[in-house]
């Protein structure tokens, strides 16, 4: 069994409740809340599988940690508001060493007005943080809500952030695109730029043609499969003025029914495409 047959695995054999709106296979749990929604996330971040000790300063890599947690929130339209920390300590990590993890998170925190609420401590073979994370959105952008004609839209250039780099997050031009356009789908590009489109398609049941010319990469063409880019994919409702997107974004495709497939465009070729990306086993 892979990650992906995993996670299939939990949503065939995990019920619902009438409170919640999405669950497992979305960027967050999405609770119903009054007139709005209660965002939950959780997020590992391994040594030696997410990063290695001496290629990161400590600083940043608590920095990182919650960044990369509070994009999911973001991903689904939503603000995060409070963050939990759990860590493992393997010996040779001092108390200094703690303290300078902590600076960067509270750092992070302090950027987008996040509560820093507790967590757990216990001692490990190697380190690593649990992270988790409650937020709240007015309107919630699921990965399983995209159209057929819908316009397939990247927020930013694949391959520029390097691995031991803190980033920012569009947390700002997130709100204003939900405010003021129709935004059907949406997702982090945590896994690479094909794996996390495609699982908007499974999601939501469609197909999509990807513009190879028109995806902006920093090495080359390779960089649409790599991960840890932390732009967002979102899809437009295809009957809007779309002008002002193009201005600031990338256009970079267009969902299709799902009989279609999941194809890109290069060179006047069109030809189906290998999804592939980072998986964990």
């Amino acid at each position: 069994m892979n990650e992906l047959a995993w996670v299939d695995f939990l949503k065939k054999h995990t019920p619902k409740t009438k409170r919640v709106i999405a669950g497992i296979g979305e960027d967050c749990a999405v609770i119903a809340n009054g007139k709005g929604y209660l965002l939950l996330s959780s997020d590992l971040f391994i040594e030696n599988v997410h990063f290695k000790l001496g290629e990161i300063s400590l600083k940043n890599l608590g920095a990182r940690a919650v960044a990369r947690a509070f994009s999911d929130v973001i991903a689904c339209a939503g603000i995060p508001e409070f963050l939990g920390v759990s860590i493992g300590i393997p010996s040779g990590v001092t108390l200094r060493d703690l303290k300078s993890i902590y600076a960067g998170i509270k750092e992070y925190c302090r950027r987008l007005n996040v509560s820093f609420v507790g967590g757990d401590t216990s001692r490990a073979k190697i380190l690593f943080m649990d992270i988790w994370v409650v937020g709240k959105a007015k309107k919630c952008i699921l990965r399983s809500t995209a159209r057929i004609g819908d316009y397939v839209f990247i927020t930013g250039v694949l391959g520029k952030l390097k691995f031991n780099q803190v980033f920012k997050l569009r947390v700002e031009e997130i709100q204003t695109l939900v405010s003021n356009f129709k935004l059907n789908a949406m997702i982090d590009i945590s896994d690479g730029f094909i794996l996390d489109l495609w699982r908007i398609l499974r999601e939501s049941k469609k197909g999509a043609l990807i513009y190879a010319d028109d995806i902006p990469v920093t090495v080359s063409r390779n960089d649409i499969f790599r991960g840890e880019d932390y732009e967002l994919i979102f899809t437009v409702s295809g009957d809007q003025d779309i002008n002002y997107l193009k201005k600031k974004y990338f256009l970079v495709g267009k969902i299709k029914e799902k009989s279609f497939g999941y194809k890109i465009k290069a060179n006047n070729k069109i030809k189906d495409i290998k999804v592939k990306g980072f998986t964990h086993f």
